[in-house]
């Protein structure tokens, strides 16, 4: 079974990233647990290490990852294995999010117990 993972790329002074955790604040509380909220640019201005992994560049941005294996073998049989994130999904922009987010939660997370 894969791992998903929801993350929300935000920054400060940014009205359209505000209006999206007002809503999300809105969500039942499991559905408020499943999304990561991640800061797109380090104190330094820099873009963060996982917004530069995931070709972030603008906010808000909410990215669907899996998580997989990616595994090599050198000449010797050696397997070297690291663990990756692969992009599924992307919506860009609070409308667009907040448009999708019911789905998306659902689609990639336990947070809706079946019925």
């Amino acid at each position: 079974m894969k791992q998903y993972e929801l993350y929300v790329f935000t920054q400060d002074n940014c009205p359209p990233c505000t209006r999206l955790k007002e809503y999300v604040n809105t969500l039942p509380e499991a559905d408020q647990a499943s999304l990561h909220f991640v800061p797109m640019k380090a104190p330094n201005g820099q873009p963060t290490a996982l917004a530069e992994e995931l070709n972030v560049e603008k906010t808000p941005t909410l990215v669907v990852t899996y998580e997989g294996i990616q595994c090599d073998v050198d000449g010797t049989g050696f397997e070297d294995c690291r663990y990756t994130e692969e992009p599924v999904e992307r919506f860009i922009g609070a409308n667009e999010i907040i448009e999708h987010l019911d789905a998306t939660i659902e689609g990639y997370t336990y947070a809706h117990p079946p019925e």
